[in-house]
């Protein structure tokens, strides 16, 4: 039984660019440290700012299971990802996803790759790294989004982002990415039509698919594009924020909602994840579904889609974060060491 809980997560400063995603955060905070106060299991709050730190948070507590909600550390843009490894090596169980898994989904490009060779249905694109020159010609031409390599949260894209091939607004859009995001640009293919998120979460040791949801873009006039950006996830007086509704469950064929399910299963089993994640899906004019990405660790503030997948499947939030403890108890320890 679990006797107490480490909340982990980043610390949120007042200065920090993407301060509504990075805020976020303590949403979430607030949310499992309710649940774990109405099951009646002790719990501490503990932020994070740098990898660095983590060893000695890890000495300090004595609580036996960490919940981890670090998504950003200062450094490398993935050193957040080796919380779980860290957090085993000194014997600690750590909700959610492993590094493994978090590394694969955190680089868009190596993520899309491994998927496509698992057949399993992406867009087409390309990056361009720091430094390089954007070549156009290596793109059929038609229409694209440039992406930041390695945010999530949508950081770095807005309807600016949406951009045609060629053009001097693309060279511009990967200029952004290089510039201000200081990362790689991920270039692929935008899907028109639809988009849906796919909530996986894995219970007795079986992942299950809760219920699709679709974004309502039904508010949108023709000329407006119809993607999740930045403001629609966090500026809360934005046109797109306040036009963006879940729609629970999708509207969709039963044979497209069997194949995305199948494609959302098979994309966790590819990149390896468990315990919970979200698949995003763009369908095209004929309901094919393509995979934009996996999100490992996805947002479970009580108004994120994860949850509102949860309660659309009649699992309270509760439940889950109690199944989410106990498959962090299933999870193996490091040995530990002998010096000789």
């Amino acid at each position: 039984m679990t006797k107490s809980v480490l909340i982990l997560h980043y610390r949120i400063d007042a200065d920090q660019k993407n301060l509504e995603s990075n805020s976020g955060v303590l949403q979430q905070v607030e949310a499992v440290r309710k649940a774990l106060d109405e099951l009646g299991i002790a719990n501490n709050i503990q932020d994070v700012s740098c990898l660095s730190e983590l060893p000695q948070i890890l000495k300090n507590t004595g609580c036996d299971i960490i919940f981890n909600l670090v998504e950003e550390l200062q450094g490398s843009p993935s050193d957040y990802c080796y919380v779980p490894a860290i957090c085993k090596a000194y014997g600690k169980s750590c909700s959610g996803n492993n590094t493994n898994a978090l590394l694969i989904a955190q680089n868009k490009w190596q993520c899309k790759l491994l998927l496509k060779g698992a057949n399993l249905p992406c867009p087409d694109g390309t990056i361009v790294e720091q430094g390089e020159e954007f070549n156009q010609s290596n793109l059929k031409n038609g229409r694209y989004i440039v992406k930041p390599l390695f945010s999530d949260a949508s950081e770095g894209i807005t309807t600016d982002s949406v951009v045609d091939i060629p053009s001097k607004t693309a060279v511009n859009a990967v200029h952004i990415i290089h510039e201000e995001m200081n990362q790689p640009a991920l270039i692929e293919q935008f899907i028109t039509q639809r988009e849906l998120n796919v909530s996986v979460f894995e219970s007795d040791n079986e992942f299950s698919v809760l219920p699709l949801a679709e974004i309502d873009f039904s508010a949108f006039d023709k000329e407006q594009v119809k993607i999740v950006d930045y403001a629609a996830k966090w500026i809360s007086d934005s046109f797109a924020y306040n036009n963006t509704p879940r729609i629970i469950p999708a509207p969709l064929s039963e044979s497209t909602a069997e194949l995305v399910r199948r494609y959302a299963k098979n994309t966790c089993k590819v990149i390896g994840c468990n315990d919970y994640a979200r698949v995003d899906f763009r369908l095209d004019e004929n309901e094919k579904p393509y995979i934009i990405e996996i999100n490992p660790n996805p947002d479970i503030s009580p108004d994120a889609g994860f949850p509102a997948a949860l309660n659309a499947s009649g699992i309270s939030y509760k439940t889950f974060i109690e199944t989410v403890l106990k498959n962090a108890q299933r999870q193996n320890k490091y040995p530990t060491c002998q010096s000789e």
